[in-house]
């Protein structure tokens, strides 16, 4: 059994220092979550001559959304003093003594403490420089997946298999991959039919995704420095991206939902946190859709590998097409 400081003890029965890295932790894990409707406050919807939403990222954003910006600013920055702080006169007690059996609430939320306390650290000082270096904007548009892979091999390290990184055998792996290219065909060849073109002509939304274009932008300056910068850019957005995001959607948020609410909601609520999270309205739809089938093989085979799998070729393959078309 976990010490006072575990997620089962009430906050009330513990001492005032824990209480307060307690709540400051809390603070960090709003503050991730909030970044989503932030980002969403920065779009912009524009009628097109074809009477079709055009959404894309503002240049300028309004004096709420700076204001906004500002207020979120200063409650982080409070809150990450708080967290280190405490958690230094402590020890950081917590995240010795717990990430070892199995996901619980209060791991979760120190997760994304964690999680925002480093990206915060990190992309702070990048606000001053942004723009100045456009292969460094590319680069830094991922920092996050790595902060949030590198947090969650470090707080459940040793036991990863809590996280769904099971040991597999060969056979297991051949049953995996054919599943898995099976799955991606179908997607590849039936999605945008069936739900993406479907879907945005019924909410009049022009398929067009600034989320996608950054990111082509990003593969093509890539190209232009050099095939160096290329492959790393691979690396990031076809293996790192996502590992990273299946750890958080399906091994930390989806297995945190299967032991209070079953497998239905679970599945359709990390899809739905999946989709919101990538804040792409017109790609929304097929992203939700993404997020059953990778939560669907995470519950099938009981195995991260599975859902990390379908998630490597799906973006692997859509960097190596945005080659091909020049």
């Amino acid at each position: 059994m976990l010490p006072a400081t575990s997620s089962t003890a009430s906050l009330g029965s513990q001492p005032p220092a824990s209480r307060l890295r307690h709540w400051s932790a809390w603070l960090l894990c709003v503050s991730f979550f909030f970044m989503v409707p932030m980002e969403f406050s920065m779009l912009e919807w524009e009628k097109t001559g074809e009477g079709l939403w055009r959404i894309q990222s503002a240049e300028e954003p309004g004096p709420w959304v700076g204001l906004q910006f500002l207020l979120w600013m200063l409650v982080t920055f409070v809150a990450s003093l708080l967290f280190i702080i405490t958690g230094s006169l402590q020890g950081f007690f917590y995240e010795k003594c717990a990430f070892r059996e199995r996901v619980e609430g209060l791991e979760l939320v120190y997760y994304f403490a964690w999680v925002q306390f480093f990206t915060w650290m990190t992309l702070f000082p990048y606000f001053f420089i942004s723009g100045v270096w456009e292969w460094l904007d590319s680069i830094v548009a991922f920092l996050p997946h790595v902060i949030m892979l590198g947090v969650s091999l470090v707080l459940y390290r040793g036991s990863w298999s809590v996280l769904g990184f099971n040991r597999l055998g060969a056979g297991r792996w051949f049953f995996i991959i054919g599943v898995v290219v099976c799955l991606y065909l179908l997607v590849f060849y039936f999605l945008d039919s069936i739900v993406t073109e479907p879907v945005a002509r019924s909410f009049n939304l022009e398929l067009q995704s600034w989320r996608e274009d950054d990111i082509s932008a990003g593969i093509h300056q890539a190209i232009k420095s050099g095939w160096g910068w290329f492959l790393l850019q691979l690396f990031i957005i076809g293996v790192v991206g996502p590992i990273a995001e299946e750890v958080v959607f399906r091994g930390l948020l989806m297995q945190g939902l299967l032991r209070r609410m079953g497998v239905v909601f679970s599945v359709v609520l990390s899809s739905l946190i999946f989709a919101l999270f990538h804040v792409d309205v017109a790609f929304f739809a097929p992203l939700f859709v993404m997020g059953l089938v990778m939560g669907g093989l995470y519950v099938w085979f009981r195995t991260l590998w599975a859902p990390i799998l379908f998630h490597i070729v799906n973006n692997s393959v859509s960097v190596w097409m945005e080659v091909f078309r020049g």
